[in-house]
């Protein structure tokens, strides 16, 4: 699969609108929204965090503020949302607080699976190799059991869209969809 750029993902979002999952036993009707870009300070969201953004994440904040991917408004069951960095500034303390000795400090929570209590993580530390690797915070499970499901903001995005909010990094993914395997 070829890298897109932040700039190409978020226009390929925002002309998708609803995605008709009509394979499923009861069909879906999932929705993808963008909402338009709001002025923050990277320097000051790093400083307050401790954390150093990687440039694809400040390129998408700058370019829109939200995304809501593959929600399902009818049942509320299924989508993820990436927060703006208003909401990630409000979130971090908490949802990090609830589990202290799984997360590190240069971890940032950038959003939400609905349905399920995943978290959307990415890594910020630069003098690390994982810096820009996307995480899945697993609810029940320690660190060492979280996935890795990216290299980066940009793969992941590329991937979700790909597999329309499929869950791509589970191994129950992969089992049925084996030429799909990363």
């Amino acid at each position: 699969m070829e890298k897109q750029n932040i700039e190409t993902l978020v226009e390929i979002i925002q002309s998708l609108g609803v995605v008709n999952l009509t394979e499923l036993s009861i069909p879906l009707a999932l929705t993808c929204q963008t909402f338009p870009p709001q002025p923050w300070k990277p320097d000051i969201l790093e400083e307050s965090l401790k954390v150093t953004l990687p440039k694809s994440l400040k390129q998408l904040w700058y370019k829109i503020s939200e995304l809501r991917l593959f929600e399902d408004l009818t049942y509320g069951q299924w989508g993820l949302v990436i927060w703006s960095p208003d909401q990630v500034i409000q979130e971090q303390e908490t949802r990090i607080a609830q589990r202290q000795e799984d997360f590190r400090s240069s971890d940032l929570i950038i959003g939400e699976f609905l349905g399920d209590s995943e978290l959307l993580l990415i890594r910020c530390d630069e003098q690390h190799t994982d810096f820009g690797k996307i995480m899945i915070v697993l609810p029940l499970e320690q660190r060492e059991d979280w996935y890795v499901a990216a290299d980066s903001l940009e793969e992941f995005l590329s991937q979700w869209i790909t597999f329309r909010g499929e869950k791509f990094w589970e191994s129950s993914f992969v089992t049925n969809h084996p030429s799909l395997a990363l």
